[in-house]
């Protein structure tokens, strides 16, 4: 049985969702695994998953073998296997949590130390059905803790740890004066050594906060308090703050005096920065699941009240009063069409719409548009090919893709600079090496955006199409606008690279396949697409028109009989079928719309095809989840009308599908999915 669209929405959603929160436990190297529970008391027969970074921490490459309760076992020394069983145990025993320190065996033979936490789930009955938990390595920290109980060569041992340690280790007297200062400490905050050994600690700190660092300090370095993990905020050299995590206890001599406080701080700006990053994602995704569901019945309606107004309209003569007032409803309707797309465009569930575009035609008719966005002491040039630069794509979405390129380009030059934009058509595959390992041979038409700005590094271009990543401060972008053309370039059959060095610009690339078969019906044989709207727009031949909602049914069938179009009308795909069997004449073209009752009309489209092969297909939609489309725009398919629609889109559309010759661009190939 299919999903139903909105199944595959929250899909969709739950897909966005587990991937920035997998990409949050990854920055914070930290490990989860999940066990579904067959049995309590032999663990063998359980079946465990592991995360990427548990493999990570184990020594091995993501998914190097199939995790298993053995496997695990097999790489924890003997001597720590009851420890970790009996743990295991007694959270059956009363559905609970543990939290254990063991050693593990990496597979280079490293002896390491991580945390264990987990926890057991039950179902409705009280019965244990699944344990899930985390891992990190804390080798570094177990070290350090033994080496400041040591003797002298612990103090050695302890020297070295510290000084390769990721997190930054701070030590201070008890007055609060910092006496150590590592490399980390020096990478997170910004000061070297020998600028803040000699300060208080609370120089750390936000003026807001200090008391927080000289309370931790009376605390560990005075009273011997050991603090947890605890969250707090602190203060870079060049005044940004940090979210860190940091652990504190008090420094003591063989007699147990307390000579200080050491500090164990780690970054975890990133972490707690991609966990608002994904609760803001599902309020989006939310929000943009109702401007959908708003925007579909918002649709029907402006399709229904259109659909008369231009039916009176039909019956009025050309000096009718009332036509002015027809008129004007109609401008409002498709003020509300605006609305309905930019509603669908926020929730990512606008209708595609696939059509021929010389990419250098949108780009100077966009130049206007283009030099406003980069007014001021930036310098645009086009550069455009001679030659057509004819692709498959929606222009919308292309439009998208060239302002954010080019507003991209303009954020990178602050103090100035050139920006030029380049079409031009390659070979790839016989003009040199392809460019990227999952693109394969052919014509492509490459637009390429050069800047001469600060340029990335090669960091910052290994990430640069991530969901939520930016370099901009924190407040002034939302991190999307790259990784929103990598989708639409992706989804438009093509891909983009990007070469750049700090300092010396960048240079985006847009490859889109070419073409070519839209070049041929706009050749010599002058079979183009808008000369077959041109042709009459009426005609004789039977539809049958498929819509659930019973005004617009009414409507387009009014409209479609005016054009003299024998109809047969249906509610759903249930009625629909029954009318195409028992239908025996005939049948020209279904006329549906996509979202439908009991299955979509793309599913409708193919079972009627399979059984009257011959038959057109143009389908309507107000909405449309991208998940559901069968149809790549690459590749062309059904034409599709985007409610609300005029009584001429919808003639000429017919028109179109109807007259063109089986095989000809942009018809649909007999028995081929809608």
């Amino acid at each position: 049985m299919s999903s139903s669209p909105a199944q595959t929405r929250r899909s969709s959603g739950r897909r966005t969702a587990d991937a920035v929160l997998r990409r949050a436990l990854e920055i914070a190297h930290l490990g989860w695994w999940q066990t579904q529970l067959h049995s309590t008391t032999d663990l063998a027969k359980n079946v465990t998953t592991w995360s990427d970074e548990v493999f990570r921490i184990f020594g091995y490459e993501p998914g190097a073998f199939t995790p298993t309760t053995e496997t695990f076992f097999a790489h924890v020394p003997p001597d720590d296997h009851e420890a970790v069983k009996a743990a295991i145990q007694r959270a059956f025993a009363d559905n609970s949590e543990y939290v254990l320190d063991h050693r593990i065996v990496r597979a280079d033979g490293a002896v390491r130390i991580v945390e264990e936490r987990a926890s057991i789930e039950t179902d409705a009955a009280g019965s244990p059905v699944r344990m899930v938990g985390t891992v990190r390595d804390v080798t570094d920290r177990k070290k350090i803790e033994e080496a400041l109980r040591g003797s002298d060569g612990g103090s050695q041992l302890l020297g070295q740890l510290v000084e390769h340690s990721h997190d930054a280790i701070v030590s201070a007297a008890t007055d609060g004066v910092i006496t150590t200062w590592n490399s980390a400490a020096e990478r997170m905050f910004g000061y070297k050594a020998d600028e803040i050994i000699g300060r208080h600690a609370n120089v750390l700190a936000p003026p807001d906060r200090k008391s927080e660092v000289d309370a931790n300090i009376a605390r560990a370095g005075i009273r011997g308090e050991a603090i947890g993990a605890i969250e707090a905020v602190r203060m870079r050299r060049d005044g940004t703050l940090l979210d860190v995590e940091l652990s504190a206890s008090p420094i003591r001599d063989a007699a147990g005096n307390i000579l200080g406080t050491s500090a164990i701080i780690r970054d975890i700006t990133e972490q707690k920065r991609f966990a608002a990053q994904l609760q803001h994602a599902q309020r989006l995704e939310s929000v943009g699941r109702m401007a959908g569901g708003v925007a579909h019945d918002f649709n029907n309606l402006l399709m229904a009240i259109s659909g008369y107004a231009e039916l009176v309209m039909m019956d009025l003569p050309d000096d009718a009063p009332a036509r002015e007032d027809l008129r004007a409803l109609l401008a409002s309707v498709d003020r509300g069409a605006r609305l309905t797309r930019q509603l669908l465009a926020f929730g990512r569930r606008q209708v595609l719409n696939p059509v021929a575009l010389d990419l250098n035609s949108v780009l100077r008719d966009m130049e206007g548009v283009l030099r406003s966005l980069t007014a001021g002491d930036v310098t645009l040039r086009l550069h455009l090919s001679h030659a057509p630069t004819l692709v498959r794509a929606d222009r919308a979405q292309i439009e998208q893709v060239i302002v954010n390129l080019a507003a991209n380009a303009r954020d990178a030059m602050p103090h100035g600079g050139v920006i030029d934009i380049e079409t031009t058509i390659v070979d790839i595959g016989r003009d040199g090496p392809l460019p990227h390992p999952t693109i394969g041979p052919g014509r492509y038409v490459k637009m390429a955006f050069k800047d001469t700005g600060i340029g990335m590094d090669a960091d910052v271009q290994s990430r640069l199409f991530e969901p939520f990543f930016s370099t901009k401060p924190r407040g002034t972008s939302t991190g999307m606008g790259l990784a929103t053309t990598y989708g639409i370039v992706k989804q438009s059959g093509g891909f983009i690279t990007v070469e750049s060095e700090p300092e010396r610009g960048s240079n985006f690339r847009i490859f889109l396949p070419l073409g070519a078969e839209i070049a041929a019906a706009t050749g010599a044989a002058g079979t183009s697409d808008t000369a077959l709207l041109t042709e009459s727009p009426g005609g004789n031949e039977t539809i049958l028109l498929v819509e659930d909602d019973a005004s617009v049914r009414a409507a387009t069938k009014s409209m479609l009989e005016r054009l003299g179009y024998t109809v047969l009308a249906a509610q759903a795909p249930s009625e629909a079928l029954r009318i195409l069997r028992e239908h025996t004449a005939d049948i020209d073209l279904l006329l549906t719309d996509v979202m439908l009752p009991e299955m979509t009309g793309t599913r409708l489209a193919e079972v009627v095809r399979a059984e009257r092969p011959g038959i057109r297909v143009v389908r309507m939609s107000g909405f449309a989840d991208p998940l559901d489309r069968n149809a790549p725009p690459v590749t062309g398919g059904p034409p599709e009308l985007q409610k609300p629609f005029s009584a001429e889109a919808l003639a000429r559309t017919l028109r179109a599908a109807l007259t063109r010759v089986a095989g000809a661009p942009g018809a649909p190939a007999q028995g081929a999915p809608a």
